[in-house]
């Protein structure tokens, strides 16, 4: 009888497992909202994939090699990390999810980069935790078109000389554009985003921070607002919210 209570038990757990995944093909997004900022290297991706959830990494398309390679600056593809590399290096890939950053993607070269991701994605089932971020709206909404979900980093009016509705119309209108699954930018716009866009799904990044009072207080307040789903850092750690 405990036997097959035992085996009763066992597949349950697999059931509820599987359950967790949402089967509309919607966006993967942790309960944990602290996620690591620029996982760019094997000794970085180490260092955190016990920590968090989720992490951020760049990537830039190197046309001549033809191959993908995480690095954030240009110079850095030097280095030759591959995306099939750092995946490969993950214990448990779809454990976490993962902010694609890319550098250099344009119209151009759209269609042969996501050809190029989502085969990386769909190999460690990888396709619903995962996003490509990026500022044009047209982009998106051909990388949406193509398969993948998408983060719109907007304007940030502290860095450029625009007003609110200006820049409240103009992001409402890249929206009609790109359809994205969240709005992405620095922390900053925090206020400006949960107050004009609460219904979206909202990324932040509070980067360059240090682990002090003050500023893990600031995450943690981002953090308890509903609609912020994804506050990167560069902690070595996550902190309670």
């Amino acid at each position: 009888m405990k036997k097959y209570l035992f085996a009763f038990l066992f597949i349950a757990v697999l059931v509820s497992s599987s359950c967790n995944k949402p089967k509309d093909g919607s966006l993967v997004i942790p309960k944990n909202k602290v996620w690591a900022h620029r996982v760019n290297t094997i000794d970085e991706l180490r260092a955190k994939e016990n920590v968090f959830d989720g992490m951020e990494l760049d990537i830039f398309y190197s046309a001549y090699q033809n191959k993908l390679l995480v690095c954030h600056y240009e110079e850095d593809t030097i280095n030759n990390l591959t995306l099939d590399q750092w995946f490969a290096a993950i214990k448990k890939p779809s454990r976490h999810s993962y902010w694609l950053d890319m550098k250099n993607l344009d119209m151009n070269n759209c269609a042969t980069v996501v050809g190029m991701i989502l085969p990386e994605l769909e190999k460690y089932d990888l396709k619903d935790n995962s996003f490509i971020e990026n500022q044009n709206p047209w982009i998106l909404k051909s990388v949406k078109e193509l398969g993948m979900h998408t983060s719109l980093w907007v304007e940030n009016f502290f860095w450029n000389d625009i007003d609110t509705a200006t820049w409240v119309n103009k992001v409402q209108k890249q929206c009609e554009i790109a359809n994205p699954d969240a709005l992405s930018c620095e922390w900053r716009m925090y206020g400006a985003l949960t107050t004009f866009f609460p219904e979206k799904n909202i990324f932040l990044w509070h980067t360059p921070a240090s682990f002090t009072p003050e500023n893990v207080e600031l995450t943690r307040e981002m953090c308890q607002n509903k609609s912020v789903k994804i506050v990167l850092v560069d902690y070595d750690e996550p902190i309670d919210y």
